[in-house]
């Protein structure tokens, strides 16, 4: 028999039992439940009523269809009200209940965590207005040495990996500048003509508060210039109570194979209008061996420090001011030519935010920020770089990089009816990129002798600006809630004429062969749009249905890039730019099926996509190459527009098999063709998912997780692109975390238990030996975190 029907009927015996003389005006707790990322109401929540004081049995019951609950009879008192639901993160508040009134609650549901340092990590096909911030979590279980790997957690998501750190986001096939990624509103980009440095490399994990992956054109009032974009929002300022002038947290951990050792901890304060935080990070590692015992180059250091101060103006209004500092020294990069010597990143940023949740104008948010990050990189450790293990003459081979980005951002949101949301706003920025390779060939073997030197420009000073406006309306129809975003953007690309060499030149002119004064520019005026609509089929099932369009300039090493190798293909090359290339416009359609049950759910949604002027890559005979090398069997190769379509779709699905064990399962499979060079489009991942059984009791105070994951081969590659099968693999992966007491917790486990030798499909291929970098053998890892 159900335990609340139990309850149900002692609580009726009991009241019958009670004198008329003693009886007394009771209370009442009502509430709704929503989704955390979404806003949307959460039907079928299970919601608990339990005193915290006489000992009586807890009161249930369950959300309906607007996520709206009533438990009604309660004595005066003090209770804790808890909603849980399959999937997400439990919540719980803590309420008085009085003689005859009626006490409102609210909560906001996350789905479960995956994330170091309470990192939330959600993926949604579908972005609408979020009606309430993301929480930060309660369980620390991932171990990320990076913000990409916990990408590779999520379906139809994943990384390419070129070294330890550094991975690279890949959604649904979408890849490189084709996916946006935003840091508290910031548009990042990396330095490296290379992307040693992802946007993400340079915002560590234990300073991220959730991640956001919207799969498709329906992130248009993040930004523009982007086929899927990612948003990361860092530690909150204001998750201090009042008047806590001093807390924090310190963290460290250790992982055998990769040799990682890591330090993180934080400092924060708040009084009535005043909140400060500092997050610092400390991490090194070294080389890993596979499965196989094959050893990797994988050494990096990385230190990092953050500041955020905020002051709140009144109840509504609230000003805040970041900045940060990142340093990357000695990394390693077997998938690349080079190794990275160092990276150094400073950020800053201004806020103003007012948000009244009443009347015409529910919220305005203003921003501006800045960042720069410079870069080197050499072949010091490469077979380059002595004559033993290299067919020719040692080599001296290095990139020097460097990105200044400034940017800004305003929106505000309206609700001109109780039925009618509205998002308008604007946002732009302005990125200044230079990139120079000096080389130098070693003569008679001594590098102190003079030899051949010479510098020429990889990026030419290249400016790329983007100024747009968006409006977005959400707005129920009846039973469906429909939100259509329309987006513009006047975008900029300009390059140094005078910097550039011939080569480079004769490709930039047009059909005529006479070179404008203005060849290198580009000016586009590009709108977007997105439309979904979202229909409840029951209290339990939500059938959601959309599509759109956006569009991707150019990026600037597709460009302006002189002879260097490619981002978008896995042979070993020189690549060169062309400013005239048109830019991407995706077609996506989406269509998303999803169930909530009190002890099941269950997602599952495909789409497809057509992208139009997909720049793509053709061989260039007539180019001179600038770096001749062995290694560059083929090429050069330059980059032209062409066409390429995908299908494909994830699901997923939980279960409460008992009250403290939930069972999961998640898969994604995807297709896509490059129509140009009729062959499979590059980077295709193969059909893939995961088994995972967690055990967590209800009092939360440890947990145990088994994860079986695996992939089948994938044989559709861009051969043309120097892209090579893979096989399948499986690996088994155990965790679990205990609160020891005090603010004290510990955690450890096993990945690849098995020592299983395989190779992520997305991962980098190391040019030299022509082989994927394949992924780590068994770790045992562990660590402990004391908060305070």
């Amino acid at each position: 028999m159900d335990r609340y029907v139990v309850f149900a009927c002692i609580s009726f015996i009991a009241f019958a039992l009670i004198p008329a003389a003693a009886a007394q005006p009771s209370g009442a707790v009502t509430g709704r439940v929503t989704n955390g990322e979404t806003g949307r109401p959460l039907p079928s929540v299970n919601v608990i009523v339990e005193s915290t004081g006489d000992g009586a049995q807890p009161r249930g019951t369950s959300t309906g269809p607007q996520g709206r609950f009533a438990v009604d009879g309660l004595a005066p008192g003090k209770y804790v009200v808890r909603a849980r639901f399959i999937g997400f993160a439990s919540r719980s508040r803590e309420v008085e209940v009085s003689a005859a009134e009626s006490v409102g609650v609210r909560f906001a549901l996350a789905p479960r965590t995956v994330g170091l340092d309470a990192v939330e990590v959600t993926a949604a096909p579908t972005v609408s207005e979020t009606a309430e911030q993301l929480r930060k979590a309660d369980i620390q279980e991932a171990n990320p040495r990076d913000g990409g790997e916990l990408l590779r957690t999520m379906s139809g998501v994943s990384a390419v990996r070129r070294g330890p750190v550094g991975l690279d986001p890949v959604v649904r096939g979408l890849r490189s500048g084709q996916v946006g990624v935003y840091v508290d509103g910031m548009r990042t980009f990396p330095a490296g003509p290379a992307r040693m440095d992802s946007p993400l490399s340079h915002t560590g994990p234990s300073t991220m508060q959730s991640i956001e992956v919207a799969k498709g054109p329906y992130a248009l009032t993040w930004g523009g210039g982007q086929l899927s974009a990612i948003r990361v929002e860092t530690n909150d300022l204001f998750n201090v109570a009042r008047g806590e002038r001093l807390s924090g947290q310190l963290q460290t951990g250790y992982d055998s194979n990769f040799g990682s050792y890591d330090v993180t901890g934080t400092v924060s304060g708040r009084s009535d209008a005043f909140a400060y935080r500092v997050d610092g990070a400390y991490r090194t590692g070294n080389d890993y061996e596979t499965g196989d015992g094959t050893s990797v180059p994988a050494d990096f250091l990385n230190r990092e420090l953050r500041a955020k101060v905020g002051y709140k103006l009144g109840d509504n209004q609230r000003l805040t001011a970041g900045g940060g500092y990142q340093r990357q020294d000695d990394v390693d990069y077997p998938g690349r030519l080079l190794n990275a010597q160092f990276f150094k990143t400073g950020r800053a940023r201004l806020g103003y935010e007012y948000a009244s949740g009443t009347g015409l104008v529910r919220s305005v948010e203003a921003k501006a920020y800045g960042y720069q990050t410079l870069h080197t990189m050499n072949n010091e450790g490469k077979v380059t770089y002595a004559s033993e293990n290299f067919p020719g003459p040692p080599l001296r081979v290095a990139v020097n990089a460097d990105i200044t980005t400034l940017g800004g951002r305003v929106v505000t949101q309206l609700a001109p009816s109780q039925d009618l949301r509205l998002k308008v706003g604007a946002d732009g920025y302005r990125a200044h990129r230079d990139a120079e390779r000096p080389f130098q060939v070693v003569k008679n073997g001594d590098p102190t002798t003079p030899g051949f030197y010479e510098s020429k420009q990889i990026w030419p000073g290249v400016v790329t600006a983007d100024a747009g406006v968006f409006a977005q309306a959400t707005r129920l129809l009846g039973p469906v809630e429909a939100t259509g975003t329309v987006r513009a953007d006047m975008v900029w690309a300009g390059a140094d004429e005078e910097q550039v060499t011939d080569v480079y030149l004769d490709i930039a002119k047009p059909g005529n062969g006479v070179l404008d004064a203005d060849a290198l520019d580009r000016r586009e005026f590009n709108v977007s749009g997105a439309l979904m609509l979202t229909a409840p089929l029951s209290e339990a099932w939500t059938l959601s249905a959309g599509g759109g369009t956006a569009v991707r300039s150019a990026s600037a090493l597709e460009r302006y890039a002189d002879r260097f190798p490619s981002n978008k293909a896995q042979t070993s090359a020189e690549f060169i730019g062309n400013p005239r290339l048109d830019p991407e416009r995706s077609w996506q359609a989406d269509l998303e099926l999803e169930a909530r049950y009190d002890r099941v759910s269950f997602t599952a949604g495909g789409f497809a996509r057509r992208i139009s002027n997909y720049i793509t890559l053709q061989d260039a005979p007539d180019v001179e190459p600038m770096l001749p090398l062995p290694i560059f069997a083929e090429g050069p190769f330059r980059y032209a527009n062409g066409t390429a379509t995908f299908y494909g779709g994830e699901m997923s699905a939980s279960v409460a098999v008992l009250r403290s064990l939930t069972a999961s399962v998640s898969g994604s499979y995807l297709w896509g063709k490059n129509l140009e060079t009729d062959q499979p489009a590059l980077g295709v991942a193969p059909l893939s998912g995961d088994i995972g059984v967690r055990y967590e009791p209800p009092q939360g105070r440890f947990y145990i997780e088994g994860t079986l994951g695996g992939a089948t081969e994938q044989d559709r590659v861009a051969s043309i692109l120097g892209e090579t099968p893979t096989e399948g693999y499986v690996t088994l992966d155990l965790r679990g975390g205990l609160a020891v007491g005090r603010g004290i917790s510990v955690e450890g486990g096993v990945t690849n238990l098995t020592d299983a030798d395989y190779v992520n499909h997305l991962n980098a291929k190391n040019p030299y030996s022509g082989t994927p970098i394949p992924e780590t053998g068994r770790i045992f890892f562990a660590g402990v975190n004391c908060a305070f």
